[in-house]
């Protein structure tokens, strides 16, 4: 299986009134007045939010260690808000996910996707690394049951 990782934006704009629900699916009409169409786009912004996940993809572009990309992402990510760049790239290098600076820079702002990295021999040893260089983490934590 290889892996993209893909933001998705499960916000309903609001143009239209619902008017049945049919599990998936949803019935909708126009909206009967501007005042009634401001007031629930104006509610929907209360609870917004994008979701970032991870999914299977077919793409010639892709190679065998997607997981090893994914597991690179994952671990800059938790670095990057208690290391300095330089710092995540010699660890990055030595647990065998080397990274340029760039990259690293790349992921400041990404959450990371908790349960995502596939439990494959490459992944795991390089998360076994990463536990002797840092002994508090719990590869668990992003290991996907």
């Amino acid at each position: 299986m290889k892996l993209s990782e893909r933001n998705f934006n499960l916000k309903f704009d609001n143009r239209r009134e619902i008017v049945e629900d049919h599990g998936t699916f949803c019935t909708t009409k126009p909206f009967e007045n501007s005042i009634t169409s401001i007031q629930a786009r104006l509610i929907s912004k209360l609870g917004s939010g994008k979701y970032r996940v991870y999914s299977p993809i077919s793409s010639t572009q892709c190679k065998g260690d997607a997981y090893l990309h994914l597991t690179r992402r994952m671990v800059v990510r938790l670095l990057r808000d208690f290391l300095k760049r330089s710092e995540i790239r010699k660890i990055m290098k030595e647990i065998g996910l080397p990274c340029t600076l760039n990259f690293i820079s790349k992921q400041k702002g990404r959450k990371v996707i908790l349960n995502s990295v596939p439990s494959t021999e490459k992944t795991l040893e390089s998360l076994k690394k990463l536990t002797k260089i840092f002994p508090e983490f719990k590869p668990e934590i992003l290991i996907r049951v």
